[in-house]
């Protein structure tokens, strides 16, 4: 096949994938998703025509080859030919996404420039002149073809996945794609120094190689010889391939220090902490509140562990070992996910950022983690034939031993219940396949959770277990198809009864979509981040001006001109006129959900002055279907408001003063002045419980469910507190006060349940006790 053939059919499939890529949202335009594609796209390309180029070159007559006395020339302008043609074809891909973004909105048109330079330019570039000098080396044989392509793609493929196997973070990269983040939840993606510095190292690596060619290249032949013409050319380019090694050595050294080749050595010297278990290996950053609280922290690991070992009938060989970051920034830094907690079964391995006590994702991932030990021999997940992994499968496992893993208002059967009377029925089949991806993680997450722990409940561990590790072949761990199972699984489901008010209240919870049904997501969550550091800063007008542009990209989200609303309102007064305006119009607006027009009217009493103005907005946001939460925040301010005792005007400074850092002192007052006041105490109590001051949190909280409370929510949620509280300090007496709080006739499924799990932690510290003695 002659050189320009290769390049017409490249160029034909270059167009093919162009146009394909028109019909898929996220990667029609310029963009993080069209990038990882068209970068994979040009280094096969790239790696093919550039060893074709060699070839050409190989065959040419004198005319076309730099005379033979000018071999830097020669082996410079065939490299950059080499490089030029993948170049020129993945940039007319982009030019066509360019083109379609004209009127299918690119929300970010640099971050698309920039993610296309550094990833498919970069690798194609890469790839072509890499292609080139193999060829150079392998010569024109029908194998030495094929190895420069299938060679380094096979090579740099497996080194990819080596590293995403054999070390802790989830990101990866390397110069076949550049750059992949590793998990689909974080919206934000950021390609920093990390990125170029890898670009740099595989750059120097491509001109050591380059040097090392060129010091033994034979032009008339365009060939590797053995023995080169001129030694003083020779070792002038053994000199560079040396130091263009030694470039590549010393970057590559340093790869975990700048972020783009970070081993589980480096995380673990970056946490510093480590702590061992009778089942973990913990390693901890080493900050004061995590210090102070390490041993708790360690053991609510191990009674998680208990739980999770308890429910399935199976644990893992060996310990666990949990990273456990200060925060989201050090997890996103080290590790790679932001806004999700991780795990690697296959690695044993769980990644956390530090939460309170008790952490809410901590048995989720353990979980992953235990199923290990059920799962496909590689990677210790739901997989079918080694390569089809079950995403709806492995998640909702997890949900389903993390049950009801909410403090929130409904369990996961209850929120599918609510997504079916929304007429959202989302498929088990769909779920449980690579379609999951589809799904918002809300509506995937809690139906697949929801349908697996029907199986544990209906047909114990041991069929589930083998359902794991069979990658979901039900007729082999059930004996019944798929349908009939999700068919007794949703007659259990349409059982339950959920009053119309609770729908409404949850449906801004699932009103989300996947990722690739938003617009803009990548755009829009960079600028929304950016603003609020913006805002930070104190840079109210860039602030301003970031979010207006997240809501012009995204008019039909409701949110953002919340969040517009909110910066506006504390500016001169036409501003404030304007974020006025903006809430009213949420709050007014039948197609918004209750959720957001509730807090719109709580936004507006907030920035009001008027006491009644501000009842009356609340009473308007109480009369919509709002969650608990919601609701008793609602109900605290229509109370505070409402109230002719000692205690109204702290409470009101409370709820509507301007000065958050005097929340301790409106709370102190309100007990003070009204001791016989319940809610005052209540108010004390969280304040205390937030500042970590246990011992007279827990007496304010008993005070308050002793006085009496406003409603049933109140109750709820002090005795939730007290509960956390008292363990903290092991008084039994207050934690068991708490659970009868929490089994109260006007409690609900979910306190029932958060009662149950302080019961069996404390069954757990009795029996280890016992065994410690």
């Amino acid at each position: 096949m002659t050189r320009r053939l290769r390049l017409w059919i490249w160029l034909a499939i270059a167009l093919v994938l162009a146009g394909l890529m028109w019909f898929v949202p996220l990667f029609d335009v310029l963009g993080f998703e069209q990038a990882v594609v068209v970068a994979g796209f040009a280094s096969i390309c790239g790696l093919d025509l550039g060893a074709a180029h060699a070839r050409w070159l190989q065959t040419a007559r004198d005319a076309v080859i730099v005379r033979a006395d000018e071999p830097d020339r020669a082996l410079v302008r065939g490299v950059v030919g080499a490089a030029a043609m993948p170049v020129a074809l993945v940039a007319i891909v982009g030019g066509i996404a360019a083109v379609h973004g004209l009127w299918r909105p690119t929300c970010d048109w640099w971050f698309g420039i920039e993610a296309y330079l550094l990833m498919p330019i970069a690798s194609g570039a890469l790839a072509g002149a890499l292609g080139h000098l193999l060829a150079i080396v392998l010569g024109r044989g029908r194998w030495a073809a094929i190895a420069c392509v299938v060679g380094p793609i096979a090579l740099l493929v497996a080194a990819g996945l080596a590293r995403f196997y054999g070390e802790p973070p989830v990101f990866v990269y390397n110069a076949l794609i550049g750059f992949f983040p590793g998990n689909m939840y974080d919206e934000n993606i950021v390609l920093g120094s990390a990125l170029i510095w890898s670009r740099l190292e595989q750059l120097a690596w491509v001109i050591a190689l380059a040097c090392a060619v060129g010091a033994q290249l034979d032009v008339p032949t365009y060939r590797v010889k053995l023995r080169a013409p001129k030694p003083q050319r020779s070792l002038r380019f053994a000199a560079a391939a040396v130091a263009a090694l030694a470039i590549a050595g010393l970057i590559h050294s340093s790869g975990g220090a700048l972020g783009y080749a970070i081993d589980a050595s480096d995380i673990q010297r970056e946490l510093s902490g480590r702590i061992e278990t009778a089942h973990f290996v913990i390693h901890y950053a080493r900050t004061p509140e995590i210090e102070k609280d390490i041993e708790l922290i360690a053991r609510d690991h191990e009674f998680r562990y208990h739980q999770v070992v308890s429910q399935i009938g199976m644990a893992p060989e060996g310990k666990l070992v949990s990273y456990y970051f200060a925060d989201t920034e050090q997890k996103a830094r080290w590790f790679g996910a932001r806004n999700v907690e991780m795990a690697k079964p296959w690695r044993h391995e769980i990644y956390l950022d530090h939460r309170s006590f008790p952490h809410t994702s901590l048995r989720h991932e353990i979980a992953h983690a235990v199923a290990s030990s059920f799962g496909d021999r590689f990677f210790g997940v739901a997989t079918r034939d080694i390569v089809k992994f079950n995403p709806g499968l492995i998640e909702g496992l997890a949900v389903a031993l993390d049950w009801p893993g909410t403090d929130g208002p409904l369990t996961p059967h209850q929120s599918v219940r609510a997504l079916s009377l929304m007429g959202i029925r989302p498929s088990i089949g769909d779920l449980l396949s690579i379609q999951f991806f589809e799904f918002s993680s809300a509506r995937g997450y809690t139906t697949a959770g929801s349908f697996l722990r029907y199986l544990l409940d209906t047909y114990g561990p041991d069929k589930l277990r083998a359902l794991y590790h069979n990658g979901g072949d039900f007729d082999e761990a059930y004996g019944k198809r798929l349908a009939d199972l999700e068919t007794d699984w949703r007659a259990m489901i349409d059982k339950i009864e959920l009053p119309k008010a609770v729908v409404e209240a949850t449906r801004e919870r699932f009103r989300g979509g996947s990722v690739f049904s938003k617009p803009c997501p990548h755009a829009i969550a960079a600028r929304r981040d950016a603003a609020f550091v913006e805002l930070s800063h104190g840079d109210r007008d860039k602030a301003i001006a970031l979010i207006r542009e997240v809501c012009a990209e995204a008019p039909d989200e409701p949110r953002n001109r919340i969040d517009l609303a909110g910066v506006l309102i504390t500016g001169d007064p036409f501003q404030r006129a304007e974020g006025t305006a903006i809430w009213s119009d949420i709050g007014a607006d039948d197609n918004v959900t209750s959720t957001l027009r509730a807090e719109a009217f709580e936004k507006l009493a907030r920035a009001g002055s008027d006491d009644r103005e501000r009842l009356a907005l609340i009473e308007k946001a109480r009369a919509l279907p709002v969650d608990g939460n919601e609701r008793r925040q609602l109900d605290a301010e229509a109370f505070a408001l409402a109230h002719v005792g000692a205690a109204g005007p702290p409470l009101r400074d409370y709820f509507f003063g301007a000065i958050s850092s005097e929340l301790m002192a409106d709370a102190q007052h309100a007990a003070d002045v009204e001791p016989e006041l319940g809610f005052g105490h209540y108010l004390l109590g969280l304040q205390l419980a937030n500042a970590g001051d246990w011992a007279p949190a827990a007496d304010e909280l008993d005070a308050a469910l002793a006085h009496g409370l406003p409603n049933a929510a109140f109750v709820r949620f002090a005795a939730r507190r007290l509960a956390v509280v008292a363990y903290r300090l092991g008084d039994r007496d207050k934690l068991h006060r708490a659970e009868d709080a929490l089994t109260g006739p006007e409690t609900d499924e979910i306190d029932h349940l958060l009662a149950k799990d302080w019961q069996a932690r404390e069954a757990f510290d009795n029996d280890l006790h016992t065994r410690q003695e």
